[in-house]
C-alpha cells in the first residue's frame, strides 16, 4: 500500500484517535467489580492500550521528525524539493517504536513502581525511545561518512 506524507498523517491521527478512546474506556473499568482471577489479565489489556497509544504518538513524531531530517539536510533547494515521504519506513518505525515503548515501559514501570511516577511510564518510555533512537542514527552516520 502507498502512502503519501498526509494519507500516513491521517492514518496515524485516526489510530491514535480511536486507540485513545479504547483507552479511556478501559481505564475507567473499575478494577474492583472485576473478579481477582481476572483482575492480572485485565491490567494486562490496559497496558496495551495505553502503550498502544504512546506508540502510535511516538511513531508519528519520529517518522515525521525523520522525514523533515531528510528534507532540511538537503542543502540544494532543487534535491530538496525532489525528497519523498517514503511510506514504507513508517513501518519500520512502528516496529522499532513498539520494541521501545513496551520494553522500556516494562522497565520503568519496575523502576518507578509505588512512586509517583509510575503513571507516566508509558511517556518516559516513549522519550527514551525516541532519544535512542536518535542517538543511534547519529553513530550510524556518523559510522557511514567515516572514510575507509
Amino acid at each position: 500500500m502507498k502512502l503519501n506524507l498526509a494519507q500516513a498523517i491521517v492514518v496515524l491521527l485516526a489510530s491514535f484517535a480511536v486507540l485513545t478512546g479504547i483507552q479511556a474506556i478501559v481505564v475507567s473499568v473499575d478494577i474492583s467489580t472485576i473478579s481477582t482471577e481476572w483482575q492480572p489479565f485485565w491490567q494486562g489489556i490496559v497496558y496495551i492500550f495505553t502503550s498502544g497509544v504512546a506508540t502510535v504518538a511516538f511513531t508519528f513524531l519520529r517518522n515525521i521528525l525523520g522525514y523533515a531530517e531528510n528534507k532540511l539536510e538537503a542543502a540544494d533547494p532543487q534535491t530538496r524539493s525532489q525528497i519523498q515521504y517514503e511510506a514504507g519506513l513508517l513501518g519500520a518505525t512502528l516496529t522499532r517504536y513498539a520494541l521501545y515503548i513496551y520494553g522500556f515501559t516494562a522497565a520503568v514501570t519496575a523502576l518507578f513502581a509505588g512512586t509517583p511516577y509510575q503513571a507516566y511510564a508509558t511517556s518516559i518510555a516513549g522519550a527514551i525511545g525516541i532519544i535512542l533512537d536518535l542517538v543511534i542514527k547519529a553513530i550510524n552516520d556518523l559510522a557511514a561518512s567515516k572514510p575507509s
